[in-house]
């Protein structure tokens, strides 16, 4: 890092809540990153360059300020494409085809599908020739100089895509009526891969399946190219319950691109839900193989160690996650489906389970107070009162752990009286 940059940093340090510069997302500090510090510092644009190991999540509010992501496609640490979906995941309508440029030595054919599928649309060669490295000096420029948003109706497509994306699955309809009317005012001359894509996902929403897919089928034939179909097609059929058609399409995809990490890792969800673990295990292990930091997979494989009793190794993986919430909220729902069956002691023993393996930040109130309403169902007041107490520690304001733990030493003073 130069001693500019170092500066830059040290800045930033000073105003964590704050993050004006461009971020070079980078491990190497050879010619590449001359090429990119060289045009920076011309430009006088500030910038950092961390490493692709960076952990982007727990860093975001920070990072999502910087004008524009510099990302080093072919990164040893972690490939471009794993930090992109990182991004994704944590910001879903951050604006990448604008805001993200690529910089990439020698791209396959799976890379330009993979740039497509994530929306990349800067995307520099770079070759360490005199002329090449001009041209991409001249490329990079008048990427960071571009006017981000100035396109009007890319952004209201932007937003539209947004907003269709994080939609509940049941939706006044009112609000369903004002999404359909958005889509209609983008509503092209001519119907586009995009339009129909959009359109299939309201009929999907007013539960009209056969119109969907029949949007949905004519958006591919628009545009067999158009990934986001696929996606919202293989989202469609696993929101229905088509494990066989969401895993056939996600398989298609796979075939065009093998790196994406969210597919794999979706792969290996549906096959858990079927109860195949072997396949599951196997879909959750390629991810890692492409992304070690892959939060999704590493969840599903701790959970598959957890159900075959490797609590250690299940231990070990979530500790690494940046998102062992979600595991704890499965391991959760497990415990409470023993409960409502009245297998109180196999539910304990779950739970107990549970809060080893758990990273201690994700052991939450609503574990030690599924403990305390099984143990009042088992008819074990005290155990019950001391689980109770720890969840309201944890949650001075959890009403339901307050309503529950008043019931159970009321029935204790019951007990003492008598």
């Amino acid at each position: 890092m130069t001693t500019a940059t170092q500066a830059t940093t040290a800045t930033a340090a000073k105003a964590p809540a704050k993050f004006n510069e461009i971020l070079v997302l980078m491990d190497e500090q050879g010619w590449a990153w001359s090429l990119v510090t060289n045009q920076l510092t011309n430009l006088k644009m500030a910038h950092v360059r961390l490493p692709s190991t960076v952990k982007i999540r727990p860093s975001w509010e920070r990072l999502k300020h910087a004008a524009r992501i510099i990302v080093a496609w072919e990164s040893k640490g972690r490939s471009g494409g794993a930090m992109i979906e990182e991004i994704l995941s944590v910001q879903p309508n951050f604006n990448v085809g604008e805001r993200i440029i690529v910089l990439t030595t020698d791209p396959t054919h799976e890379d330009v599908v993979y740039f497509s599928e994530l929306g990349i649309r800067k995307i520099i060669r770079l070759r360490n020739r005199d002329k090449e490295l001009l041209q991409a000096g001249h490329e990079l420029r008048l990427h960071l100089q571009a006017e981000v948003g100035k396109d009007k109706i890319e952004e209201a497509w932007r937003k539209l895509h947004f907003i269709l994306d994080t939609l509940p699955a049941i939706l006044p309809p009112e609000v369903l009526a004002r999404v359909e009317d958005g889509v209609r005012r983008l509503k092209p001359v001519e119907f586009s891969a995009r339009y129909l894509d959009a359109l299939a996902k309201v009929h999907m929403l007013k539960e009209n399946d056969h119109e969907a897919l029949k949007c949905w089928h004519a958006a591919l034939d628009k545009n067999p190219n158009y990934y986001r179909a696929y996606h919202n097609l293989i989202d469609f059929h696993r929101r229905r319950g088509r494990a066989t058609e969401a895993i056939a399409l996600m398989q298609k995809m796979h075939e065009l691109n093998r790196q994406n990490i969210g597919r794999l890792t979706g792969m290996g969800e549906i096959q858990m839900e079927l109860k195949d673990h072997p396949r599951a295990e196997f879909y959750f292990k390629s991810a890692l193989e492409r992304d070690p930091y892959a939060s999704g997979a590493l969840n599903g494989l701790a959970e598959i160690r957890f159900h075959q009793g490797d609590l250690e190794e299940s231990r070990r993986l979530l500790a690494r996650s940046q998102l062992a919430y979600k595991t704890a909220a499965n391991l959760n729902q497990a415990g409470i489906d023993m409960v409502r069956k009245d297998k109180y002691e196999a539910a304990l023993d779950h739970y107990t389970r549970a809060q080893y393996v758990l990273p201690n930040q994700d052991k939450g109130p609503l574990l030690f107070y599924n403990i305390g309403l099984c143990y009042t169902r088992w008819g074990r007041f005290k155990m019950a009162r001391e689980f109770l107490r720890i969840a309201l520690i944890k949650e001075p304001n959890y009403k339901k752990a307050s309503k529950l733990l008043g019931q159970v030493e009321q029935r204790l003073g019951l007990q003492q009286a008598a």
